[in-house]
């Protein structure tokens, strides 16, 4: 099962947890949104970030900037979506 996670906090011991061990049954990808863009966790899979709040935040991010229309697209994409 595909599961896409959206992370909205600078850190979460318990969805990071959760992650790491759902990434050894199956494909996951991480979006982080919301002040999850100051988050700096090495995630498994794939990690997007909403450029809205990047720019909010006057942050610069690594990973792939994705708006709301993309977010969108991978929920309907993946199997399973957990918000944290």
């Amino acid at each position: 099962m595909r599961s896409l996670h959206l992370i909205r906090k600078v850190s979460d011991l318990l969805a990071e947890e959760s992650i790491r061990a759902e990434a050894l049954d199956g494909p996951v990808a991480v979006i982080l949104v919301q002040d999850g863009v100051l988050n700096h966790t090495l995630f498994p899979g794939e990690v997007f970030v909403n450029q809205e709040d990047l720019d909010a935040r006057a942050q610069e991010s690594p990973h792939p900037k994705i708006d709301y229309r993309e977010i969108a697209r991978l929920v309907l994409e993946y199997d399973r979506t957990v918000v944290w």
